[in-house]
This record gives C-alpha cells, sequence and structure tokens, in this order.
C-alpha cells in the first residue's frame, strides 16, 4: 500500500504545471496579434487566431441588434469581408484593450476585456468603447479563439431633470 502511494505521489508531483501569467501573457498577445492582422487588412493573419471548427461562433451586438456567426467557415468569409473593406483608413484608428479577467482552465481559458476605440472612422470622430467576452482553446501548443461576444457600450443619455 506504501509502495502504491508513493508512486501515485510520484506520478502527480511529475505533472506538468502551468504557469498561468505566461499563459495569460500569451493570450493578451493572441488579442494584439489579431488587432494588427484587422488592421494591417490581413485576412490570413486573422485566420490564425482563431479555432478552425464548426463550433466557432463570433457574436456582436450593437444598437443595431444581434449579429452570430456559426462555424469557422462563415466567420472565416465575414473576415475576407471586413478585409476587404477600404472605405475607412485604419491608421487613422486605434483599439486599445484593457482590464483584463482571464481564467486559465487545462487547455481552454475565458476572457473579458474592455475594448476603446479612438479616431476618424470616414468623416466621423469615434470614441466608442466595447466589451469582449471570449473563450479560447490551446491548439498545437497556441491560444485559439473558439467563441468571440462583442457588445457595444452605449454612451449615456442625458437624464430629464
Amino acid at each position: 500500500m506504501a509502495l502504491f502511494a508513493l508512486i501515485l505521489l510520484a506520478g502527480t508531483s511529475c505533472e506538468k504545471k502551468i504557469d498561468i501569467e505566461k499563459e495569460k501573457e500569451a493570450i493578451k498577445a493572441l488579442f494584439e496579434e489579431d488587432k494588427a492582422a484587422y488592421f494591417n487588412q490581413d485576412y490570413n493573419g486573422m485566420g490564425e487566431c482563431w479555432a478552425k471548427e464548426p463550433s466557432s461562433t463570433k457574436i456582436w451586438i450593437s444598437s443595431g441588434g444581434l449579429s452570430k456567426i456559426d462555424g469557422w467557415e462563415n466567420i472565416n468569409d465575414s473576415q475576407k469581408k471586413e478585409t476587404e473593406d477600404n472605405s475607412w483608413d485604419r491608421k487613422q484608428v486605434k483599439a486599445t484593450f484593457s482590464n483584463y479577467q482571464i481564467d486559465v482552465v487545462d487547455e481552454s481559458a475565458w476572457v473579458f476585456c474592455e475594448t476603446s476605440w479612438e479616431g476618424i472612422l470616414g468623416s466621423d470622430t469615434i470614441n466608442s468603447k466595447q466589451n469582449r467576452i471570449v473563450v479560447l482553446k490551446r491548439l498545437d501548443g497556441k491560444w485559439k479563439f473558439a467563441m468571440v461576444a462583442i457588445y457595444q457600450i452605449p454612451k449615456a443619455q442625458p437624464s430629464n431633470p
């Protein structure tokens, strides 16, 4: 019995420990990689950030309502259209991620973060806020988006006295 306990203890102490801080930095780097690809209109680069699976999902919630794209193939098609859009100068817009909350569990993670958009979009000055809820999978040692939900934070409305 003592031998069994010793073997069990040795086996569990040899398990690979996850360096949570290192994983959090790798996850933040994925967000930055995707953002850089978006601003560079690099459709293939954006695709490298995703789990290419039928269960992958991308959701936007804005004042216009809910948009949902299911499956990698459909997300891929949507991102191709996004990167082909030349109606605005991406060099005049900046997006900043902040206030990350990240929970890593084995080969998956969930993330909440805020995104601030500032700059000139067409002829409009923008200053908007979004929140993101993201589920990630580690595939072949790299973090990939499995589900991204983005929702706009509405601007405060003046109250009536």
